[in-house]
């Protein structure tokens, strides 16, 4: 059981189901507010929970800045559990649209935070790739199938943990390290292969599905996601081979087309200011790209 406030303590493994139960409370939009990103991620930003008029108040402590709580969970006097919030730690970060709708202007500051705007997609449009926008996606999908006939793809299981880890440290190996994203603290290898460790150790609890991509027997690609409500799924970690052209047009078309296709949205969540990766998730034409706000005192 959750503590009340001012008792502030860790989330652990235990509370998995608990903390689930408010996360249903009410439809989940932004990536942040996912069962599997707040534990997975728990080694470079520590979770740690306590109620406020009956809201499930989650306190993030990172190393890459400083404290914040994320958006209460819950309907409860939000007003008041927003001031005892920020009296605590002083703001509330990765808030979503629909909190700020609903707090008094003249209390609360609200400033966006476009580096953490997640990007939502219609499924059927990514598994269909329709138009002349997609000419150069579908391009890409035609030199993969030309240049690797024997490729499979299979829905992503736990029994695949060993593979995926191999090949994300392929793909951290791979990486080029003078383009500056890897100076980025919360993009760093270390804290990756932490979450990726802890999201297959709790594959089935977390609720997670995806899609992998094999070569001639070997995994060279693969997303991992969770449903965030019944009409939208999450993408929380996508790698693959980037010297096999193709492959992540293929991977992410094909996990759309047969694990994703019973929702209508998808979340690609954020591009954290940089510049390649909110390129390409432009590129993919998002339905609408989804504000958070940071919330502080006026």
């Amino acid at each position: 059981m959750f503590q009340e406030y001012p008792k502030i303590e860790p989330l652990s493994r235990d509370d998995q189901k608990l903390l689930a139960g408010y996360l249903n409370l009410s439809p989940r939009i932004i990536c942040d507010l996912s069962l599997a990103n707040i534990y997975a991620w728990q080694d470079c930003e520590t979770p740690h929970a306590t109620l406020i008029h009956g809201n499930l108040c989650i306190l993030i402590k990172t190393h890459r800045e400083p404290d914040y709580f994320l958006e209460p969970l819950g309907n409860n006097n939000l007003a008041e559990t927003v001031k005892i919030c920020l009296n605590h730690i002083g703001r509330i970060s990765r808030a979503s649209t629909g909190l700020v709708n609903r707090l008094p202007r003249d209390l609360f500051e609200a400033t966006p935070l476009r580096d953490h705007f997640d990007y939502l997609y219609q499924v059927r449009a990514l598994a269909e790739l329709k138009g002349k926008k997609f000419d150069g996606k579908r391009n890409q999908i035609k030199k993969f199938i030309r240049n690797q006939p024997d490729h499979e793809f299979l829905p992503l299981e736990s029994r695949h943990r060993g593979q995926a880890l191999a090949l994300f440290e392929r793909w951290s190996q791979d990486r080029p390290n003078d383009n500056g994203e890897s100076s980025l603290p919360h993009f760093g290898e270390g804290c990756q292969r932490y979450a990726l460790t802890r999201a297959f150790d709790d594959f089935e609890s977390l609720g997670l599905n995806g899609g992998a991509i094999f070569v001639a027997g070997e995994m060279q690609g693969f997303i991992l996601a969770s449903e965030a409500n019944p009409e939208m799924v999450v993408a929380h970690f996508q790698y693959a081979n980037g010297k096999i052209a193709g492959i992540y047009q293929v991977l992410l078309q094909k996990t759309c087309q047969e694990v994703f296709s019973s929702y209508a949205l998808l979340n690609l969540e954020e591009d954290l200011g940089i510049p390649g990766l909110r390129k390409t998730k432009l590129s993919y034409q998002p339905l609408r790209i989804e504000e958070k706000y940071l919330i502080t005192p006026r």
